[in-house]
């Protein structure tokens, strides 16, 4: 079952819920708290097509408003599992959250947006630029390495503008606050349908298939309830291959969720060639995004693959 609450996220767009209560503790029971996004259609369709239930398990799917509040949830013990992008995990490992990441749930989905009469056509066009970005994001870092391999330093050679929502981004963008916005799908291409906006590049440009959101658990979790967690994976698991091969069903699905966009929208926004749903994940391109996080002052300290990671009972159930 899903628990949603309205809300607004900015472009008049009508999304779901705020976390309330905890689940009840339970030898089967896990609530798992998710974001509005392209790449977390896996729990929306396990939810919706039962896949939790065929699994045995009690698992209550909860939309989420921000990446920040899953965290807090997940270290409160409100929540077992949550997806977010993986600096989110990244930077939460960071300050001491006992947490692992155990599997992805999306790659690519985001770029760089420009209007499409800015006369930008090209990512050495934005050297003195303003470009919007939330910091620390999985918004910001593949942003900043991209402008870093085009020869510009992120902190001297633009200025980069920050906001917390996706909508407040849009907007400054279609009034000229800024120049460039780093942002995700389905926004990017619904501007570019709107004609009022143009995709500069994706961030898989310059990090072929680079990982975007994960899914974490509370170490608790993994240890004393292990086989709960693998139904959940194994769950997931089959979500993401029926979302590979029934793209239209699959943006049927987040419409539905979200409340927001049309299927034929969404289902352009999961072409190949923008973003690909996914669950396998290794620890190199995990270390590589911390190395990133702890090269641009993001974090304190390089995490190891141990810290951040437990892919073991993934693979017990791929």
């Amino acid at each position: 079952m899903i628990r949603s609450m309205t809300m607004i996220l900015g472009i008049s767009l009508s999304m779901l819920t705020i976390l309330t209560a905890c689940l009840p503790r339970s030898s089967t029971g896990v609530a798992i708290g998710v974001r509005t996004a392209n790449d977390h259609s896996p729990f929306y369709i396990a939810d919706k097509l039962g896949y939790y239930a065929d699994e045995g398990v009690e698992a209550e799917v909860r939309l989420v408003p921000s990446n920040t509040e899953i965290v807090e949830a997940i270290q409160r013990g409100d929540l077992q599992i949550g997806a977010a992008p993986v600096t989110t995990a990244i930077a939460a490992i960071a300050g001491g959250a006992e947490i692992k990441i155990v599997a992805m749930t999306g790659r690519g989905s985001d770029g760089l947006l420009v209007r499409s009469d800015s006369g930008i056509n090209g990512i050495e066009d934005l050297r003195a630029k303003k470009i919007a970005t939330i910091r620390g994001s999985i918004l910001d870092v593949p942003l900043r390495q991209a402008l870093d391999q085009a020869g510009m330093d992120p902190d001297r050679d633009v200025t980069l503008v920050y906001f917390s929502q996706l909508g407040d981004m849009i907007q400054a963008l279609k009034t000229g606050q800024v120049d460039a916005s780093s942002n995700t799908e389905p926004f990017m291409t619904d501007a570019e349908r709107q004609e009022w906006g143009k995709i500069l590049f994706y961030y898989t440009d310059s990090w072929p298939d680079h990982p975007c959101c994960v899914v974490f658990a509370r170490q608790d979790l993994i240890d004393r309830r292990p086989e709960a967690l693998r139904k959940v994976l194994r769950a997931h698991v089959r979500a993401v291959e029926y979302a590979n091969t029934h793209r239209r069903e699959t943006a049927e699905i987040i419409v539905e969720y979200l409340g927001a966009f049309d299927a034929d929208l969404v289902e352009a926004s999961l072409a190949p060639d923008k973003m690909r749903i996914d669950y396998e994940i290794t620890a190199q391109e995990v270390e590589r995004m911390a190395s990133l996080m702890h090269r641009y002052g993001l974090i304190d300290r390089e995490l190891s693959a141990d810290e951040l990671l437990d892919v073991s009972l993934l693979e017990a159930v791929r």
